[in-house]
Formats: structure tokens, sequence, C-alpha cells
């Protein structure tokens, strides 16, 4: 899918206004000429004229590719049900991550996952168990981010 230009500089436009509008709600710094809201607002200033720009360009196109137009792959059956089955085992890690824990529920959306993209049968449970490894590792040992163990608990490290 893609979204006309013109509605996405719209958007951004409205932002650059709200930031540079509260930008000044900021104090000044008592001895110097510029104060807490120079940088944001420099930034909103440039961000809206970026708006403008695209503004623009989507009005010249919106003849052509109206406000919204899908791209051919959203046509297709095949892609349209593996986004479905992507979303759904974001669903499922949410619900199932804290009772079973994250070593199970990666290994299992990872699995699937990789079934539904056609990777070869015999390597999906190797590359999903590694990269499920791999991940663990780095954002629980490595960033101690505290990753749930569920079913694992009794052999948590």
């Amino acid at each position: 899918m893609r979204i006309n230009d013109a509605i996405l500089g719209a958007v951004l436009l409205a932002f650059s206004l709200a930031v540079g509008l509260y930008a000044r709600t900021f104090p000044a710094i008592p001895g110097q000429a510029y104060g807490a809201s120079v940088f944001p607002t420099w930034i909103s200033i440039a961000l809206g004229l970026c708006s403008v720009v695209l503004i623009a360009g989507g009005m010249r196109q919106w003849a052509e590719t109206g406000a919204v137009s899908l791209a051919p792959w959203a046509r297709s059956g095949h892609h349209l049900r593996s986004l479905a089955i992507t979303i759904a085992l974001v669903v499922f890690y949410i619900l199932a991550s804290t009772p079973l824990g994250f070593i199970p529920t990666a290994f299992i959306a990872l699995a699937i996952l990789f079934g539904v993209l056609g990777v070869k049968p015999l390597l999906v449970p190797v590359l999903a168990g590694g990269i499920t490894m791999l991940v663990h590792y780095g954002f629980y040992s490595l960033l101690r981010v505290p990753l749930p163990w569920g079913v694992l608990t009794p052999w948590a490290w």
C-alpha cells in the first residue's frame, strides 16, 4: 500500500507546527542570547519545509495515484496470507511468551514463519533454534533484558 505524499506531508506539517508551538513554551536561559527552544524550533522549521515539498509533490501525483494505492503484492493471495500469519504470530508471541517462555514461543513462531516463507524443511528447526538462542543471548545476557522463562524456569540461568 502506498499513501500519497500529500497526506504524509500534511501529517508531518501538523507535527512540525505542534513541535514549533510547544518549543516556544521552553524557558529562556539566563545570560544567553538563545534558549532551550532554539534547536527544536529549527528542527520544526526544517520539517515544515520538507513537509511542504512532500505536499507539493503529492499534489502533482494525486490525479494518477489518488490518496492510497495498493502495491502489486497486496493483490497476491500468497502475500496476504503471509502477512496475516506474521501478524497472528506477533499476537501469539504477546499472548504466549509469559506462560510458555521466550525460547519455546520464539522457536514455534520462527518455525511457522520459516515454513510459510518456504524455507527447506530440514533447515527450519536448525534456523529457528539457532536464531532463537542467538536473540536470547543478545537480549538476555548482553543487554540484560528480562525475558520470560515460562516452562523453562527450572533450567533458567
